[in-house]
């Protein structure tokens, strides 16, 4: 298998996991954009894993898009199985980078993507009761990471982010604070953050001809936020540290 020109120094296939164990925070939405990302900005092999036992949302929005002809730039399966960890390893040979969307309340599930993983990625909005389940949901993954033979990065993306600039700076007061509560954590925030969520979920889920395209058109933010993802291997950096992050009480 060979990774894009661009890219050379991923993990093949790269394995990039989105979670937090409370629905609604903005995985699957963040799991279809950077999907996107990969599959046309780098023309890598793409496949998405929907792992969400109680929602198949990024499924019914992918089926949405191939029964209209929208040529979607990579491939989703619906798998919300406690052996998604197979999953992952019985297509690992077919594509370059794997991302998949789980969480949701389903610690099981989530747990057993874990080891199978490079990238993980803890989603939350910049809501107080969003924030407060970064904790939890990252002391699943370190259990799992346990079983675990990969150095495992993670990450924590701010999505449904608030925008008030002042001399080219995010000066609001909810994302400042709530951000600085995850760094005094520990926790490495993505500096890139997502703030046009309805655009995002228009795009995704409206109707086509209306918006529907633009996951595969426009990236939006989430190009940055794919830029920073894959900044480290394009460094050939030393590599992802294992989890490690000390977690709030």
């Amino acid at each position: 298998m060979t990774t894009s020109a661009t890219a050379p120094n991923l993990p093949e296939p790269l394995v990039i996991t989105l979670g937090n164990l409370k629905g609604g925070v903005g995985k699957t939405t963040s799991a279809f954009f950077l999907a996107s990302y990969f599959a046309t900005v780098h023309e890598h092999r793409v496949l998405v894993i929907d792992a969400d036992p109680l929602s198949q949302t990024g499924y019914s929005w992918y089926r949405r898009l191939r029964q209209a002809e929208v040529s979607v730039p990579f491939d989703l399966i619906a798998f919300p199985s406690r052996h998604v960890g197979d999953c992952i390893t019985d297509n690992g040979a077919k594509y370059d980078v794997i991302v998949v969307d789980a969480g949701g309340e389903s610690a099981d599930i989530f747990k057993a993507a874990v080891p199978e993983t490079d990238e993980l990625i803890l989603v939350t909005s910049v809501s107080p009761s969003e924030v407060k389940r970064v904790p939890s949901t990252y002391r699943a993954a370190e259990e799992a990471a346990s079983e675990s033979s990969k150095a495992i990065r993670v990450r924590v993306l701010m999505t449904k982010v608030p925008v008030t600039m002042k001399s080219g700076v995010n000066v609001s007061t909810e994302y400042r604070s709530q951000r600085g509560n995850l760094e005094d954590a520990g926790y490495d925030v993505f500096e890139s953050y997502v703030s046009g969520w309805k655009w995002y979920r228009e795009a995704a889920d409206g109707e086509v001809g209306d918006g529907a395209e633009n996951p595969i058109e426009d990236l939006g933010e989430y190009r940055r936020v794919g830029d920073e993802l894959i900044s480290p291997y394009l460094a050939a950096a030393d590599g992802p540290a294992r989890l490690a992050v000390e977690v709030p009480a």
